[in-house]
């Protein structure tokens, strides 16, 4: 609008901007304009533009860096807790197998007692 008004001025009787220029010499009527780019004429204005682009360019950079980091944390945390979790039903696992082998080791050994009085008994009546 601002550039509309400046290249097209103001209607004198309304006060509001004009939306065509017609040129008499060569009847040519404008009627809108195609902005290519805006640069600053001051060179420390252009300076400050440019330092605003980089540090907004550096901010979203490291706001991505940052995410990031983040999703990679929370994956090795997943990742820890499902080795943590094997590693105690693992545990669990060869704690019910050394249960079980110590029942047969106290089941054998009972059967061998048995079987080793059975024997002396028979020894001792044969006697």
């Amino acid at each position: 609008n601002i550039i509309q008004l400046a290249v097209f001025g103001t209607d004198e009787v309304t006060k509001m901007a004009k939306v065509e220029i017609q040129f008499s010499a060569n009847n040519l009527v404008v009627t809108s304009v195609d902005i290519r780019g805006v640069e600053p004429v001051d060179q420390r204005t252009r300076d400050s533009l440019q330092k605003s682009v980089t540090l907004a360019i550096e901010i979203t950079t490291q706001s991505q860096e940052a995410g990031a980091r983040r999703e990679a944390e929370r994956i090795e945390q997943e990742a820890k807790g499902k080795l943590e979790m094997q590693r105690i039903m693992d545990e669990a696992q060869a704690e019910k197998a050394r249960k079980e082998l110590l029942s047969l080791q106290a089941e054998s050994s009972a059967i061998e007692s048995t079987g080793q009085a059975k024997a002396e008994a028979i020894s001792r009546s044969e006697a």
